[in-house]
């Protein structure tokens, strides 16, 4: 696209943008401008985003009718899109995400022109609301320690152990699965507390980390089977039975892991 074909449709976004938000008043110098300012914005900007991108360079410059709208129209219904156990902290959530957004901080400008317009502005905005109220619950946990790895170890073989199991071969299951998480890759990890500690439904996940949900599917199938396939090897090297009672424990691990496994997927 040509210089002259560039502005022209730089313009025409800009038309857009006044269409959609009347109420905004700007300079369409100014407006240009502020799209051109980084590459990935002018990449995308378009007239289906013009309102968007309009709010996110009216509320960068404290503009009230651009502040208001963002407000009314984004911020006050975002707390109930939050995954289910984040809506309890929905009001210091959107609160916490209204002050990064509209208030610089640290010698840079507010967030908010951070949007770019590459998807719409309420999907950018609960990504950015469920981060902060995941990063909200991590630094709780911190208030009391738990270390993230064995919270899920132990929650997994609570799940996974029949009483006899329980009695006989805690302690090396507990320590086989610590291992077999640890040595998974962080990508998986992550997924495996998202998805099991911090409740994150797959649709949460994938707008955390800007997939589909079925990418999360995927994903979290493969760091599944990863994860019961690392265990297995674990668990071989660390308990001292014979070579037929070792089968039959591996055998019964792997039954009682699948279970779970489909039992925690079928949640969502």
């Amino acid at each position: 696209m040509g210089e002259g074909s560039v502005e022209r449709h730089l313009r025409s976004v800009a038309a857009a943008a006044r269409a959609t938000w009347p109420d905004v008043t700007f300079d369409d110098e100014a407006f240009v401008d502020f799209l051109r300012a980084r590459p990935a914005r002018l990449a995308a900007a378009s007239t289906a985003c013009a309102g968007d991108l309009l709010l996110a360079f009216g509320c960068a410059r404290g503009d009230a009718a651009a502040i208001r709208i963002l407000e009314q129209q984004y911020l006050l219904g975002l707390g109930a899109s939050l995954p289910g156990p984040h809506r309890d902290d929905a009001a210091e959530i959107v609160q916490i995400l209204r002050e990064r957004l509209l208030v610089p901080a640290g010698g840079r400008p507010a967030r908010i022109e951070d949007y770019t317009g590459r998807g719409a502005m309420q999907s950018w905005l609960r990504v950015a609301a469920v981060r902060i109220a995941l990063n909200l619950k991590r630094s709780r946990r911190r208030e009391i320690p738990l270390d993230e790895d064995r919270a899920l170890a132990e929650r997994a073989s609570g799940d996974l152990e029949i009483d006899d199991l329980k009695r006989r071969y805690s302690t090396e299951f507990r320590a086989a699965f610590a291992a077999a998480l640890e040595a998974l890759p962080v990508r998986d990890r992550t997924l495996l507390r998202q998805h099991y500690l911090d409740g994150l439904t797959m649709e949460a996940v994938g707008a955390l980390h800007r997939v589909h949900r079925i990418t999360v599917v995927r994903w979290m199938d493969r760091a599944r089977v990863a994860l019961a396939r690392e265990t297995r090897r674990e668990l071989t090297a660390r308990l001292r039975v014979n070579e037929a009672e070792l089968s039959s424990i591996i055998r019964l691990i792997e039954s009682q892991m699948d279970l779970s496994i489909r039992a925690f997927a079928d949640k969502d």
